[in-house]
């Protein structure tokens, strides 16, 4: 009988005797599985997604798995017995996120009411515990969307779900389930859960649909609408005990195409509607939403930036884990290139921060070009200049790089070299350059030169943790001012924890309502802004 284990890219197949516990199976194949109660079923750590022919669920697994996680075939793998073949999803790794911190313990005073804020991201589901009496925003708490199994970005997931309603309906509970994770991610105590009156769910237009199991037909192909744009105000029925008993459940309204309710949270959040003067945001990530207001009117779009911000189809790229390169300064003088990583740990990968760092370093000292190629050669880093097996050329980041696929520590993890790839640093282009884009278009909508903005706004996971200089240098947004910049976490989060409120609710929805979608794919000069702006800037004097 054979036992598929897939974690992330890496897939392995093992064959096992009829009746074998599912967690020595995956521990067999070398993947990690998490175990600390030692299989007693009591911590519910080794919780994994699996299909086939497995043992009834026993007395453990269903006190310990929501009817969600069960609808969407999650395990305990210490409980659960192989019958025949069996495929297994291991869940993603927790990364570090700027959506998880303490801020305050105000949540504590007795008999204080409580909301739920959740953040439906593409790649992370956020969790933020907030006071409904003074809309202190006390927790927050993160999980990754466990919908990558069908695809980093939106497209591949639409593509999926069109498929049949049975993957429809897998989507939706996997949606339901990383929402489930993120608050469980909180650690909330039961007494402080009995205080949960209220949730808002906030996320772009496709994450909205297939949580709420409505058509995507029309988000997919021409003309690229929501099957509906209507606030959900009584959705609390429909989550079955994902959620706290008695809590009401509101789906903001979204704005239309591909802008969802978390680009309506940010609006609300950075006061667009009451701006003094012309002010922009994007929320960068794998879908970036670009939002642009002169102190009037609001235009907002969305755009394909592609997973590159997340560490995403790049040949050494990795998500926020122990050891992500985040930072990166070369030393011209001493040759030298000094990296700094998560936790201190030796480098794994680049992260979509150390993505940028790095080329915008290399672009500095002439290893790039203003094109986006490699220079022939270097005076000082040429040595690291080389191609691989099929003639692509790359740079040597780091040759004291760690493989963590199947070790069980740093300690038994192969020593690998890390490269930046000559397509890498095209993925990058791509994506900034879709940013630039797409900011360039709003802002001449409405009659914007890039001096007249007062605030430039950078939010989400991947864009507040930006190096500005980075991003101003290499033109990822139109040559603003380094302090007119600012980098700013949570924006939809904290958005969403506004609309918890009912007086802040309505107007979001007064803000959807007056907010300004405007179709790039429409706009003749995209395709020549775009081309402009994959142009990579900032290079050295010489």
């Amino acid at each position: 009988m054979n036992v598929t284990v897939t974690y992330g890219t890496d897939e392995r197949t093992i064959t096992v005797e009829e009746g074998s516990l599912l967690g020595a199976a995956i521990i067999s194949t070398g993947l990690p599985l998490e175990q600390p109660c030692a299989g007693r079923g009591t911590c519910h750590k080794c919780k994994v997604i699996a299909e086939g022919a497995l043992s009834p669920y026993d007395e453990k697994e269903l006190e310990g798995l929501t009817q969600a996680e069960r609808a969407a075939n999650y395990r305990l793998a210490c409980r659960t017995h192989v019958l025949g073949d069996v495929e297994v999803t291991l869940a993603p790794i927790v990364v570090y996120s700027n959506k998880m911190f303490r801020a305050c313990d105000e949540y504590k005073r007795q008999d204080v009411p409580l909301g739920l804020a959740i953040d439906l991201g593409s790649t992370t589901v956020a969790a933020f515990l907030t006071t409904l009496d003074e809309g202190r925003v006390c927790l927050g708490a993160a999980a990754l969307n466990q919908q990558t199994a069908f695809g980093a970005d939106v497209i591949s997931r639409m593509a999926a779900a069109l498929k049949g309603p049975e993957t429809a309906q897998r989507l939706s509970m996997l949606a339901l389930s990383s929402i489930v994770q993120a608050i469980d991610a909180l650690k909330l105590s039961r007494r402080v859960k009995e205080r949960i009156e209220k949730v808002t769910i906030v996320g772009n237009c496709t994450m909205h649909h297939l949580l709420m199991k409505l058509p995507v037909d029309t988000l997919a192909e021409l003309p690229f609408e929501p099957h509906n744009t209507a606030s959900i105000r009584d959705a609390d029925s429909l989550f079955g005990d994902a959620f706290p008993a008695g809590a009401k459940v509101a789906l903001p309204p979204l704005i239309g195409g591909f802008v969802g309710s978390d680009a309506l949270a940010c609006l609300i959040h950075y006061g667009f509607d009451r701006a003094p003067g012309p002010m922009a945001a994007i929320d960068l990530g794998t879908n970036g939403e670009v939002m642009v207001t002169d102190g009037k009117r609001i235009v907002v779009a969305s755009t394909a930036a592609g997973p590159a911000f997340e560490g995403v189809n790049i040949s050494c790229g990795t998500r926020a884990v122990d050891g992500a390169i985040v930072k990166v300064q070369i030393d011209e003088t001493e040759g030298s290139m000094a990296l700094t990583t998560i936790g201190d740990h030796p480098p794994v990968g680049l992260t979509g921060s150390g993505l940028l760092d790095l080329i915008c370093e290399l672009r500095r000292v002439g290893v790039i070009e203003r094109s986006g190629r490699f220079a022939k050669e270097h005076p000082i880093f040429g040595d690291r200049l080389s191609q691989d097996h099929q003639g692509i050329r790359r740079f040597l980041i780091t040759d004291e790089g760690v493989d963590l696929r199947g070790a069980e520590s740093l300690e038994d993890a192969e020593q690998v070299s890390l490269y930046l790839t000559q397509h890498d640093i095209r993925e990058l282009q791509k994506a900034k350059g879709a940013i630039r884009a797409a900011t360039e278009i709003l802002m001449a909508q409405i009659g914007l030169e890039p001096g007249d903005l007062t605030r430039m706004i950078l939010t989400g996971s991947f864009g507040s943790q930006l190096n500005v200089e980075a991003v101003v240098n290499l033109g990822m947004i139109p040559p603003v001012a380094l302090d007119v910049v600012e980098p700013s976490a949570n924006g939809a989060g904290f958005g969403a924890a506004l609309m918890l409120d009912e007086e802040e609710f309505a107007r979001g929805e007064r803000i959807a309502a007056a907010a300004e979608q405007i179709d790039l794919d429409l706009d003749a000069a995209f395709n020549r802004r775009y081309i402009e702006a994959m142009d990579l800037p900032g290079g050295s004097p010489a």
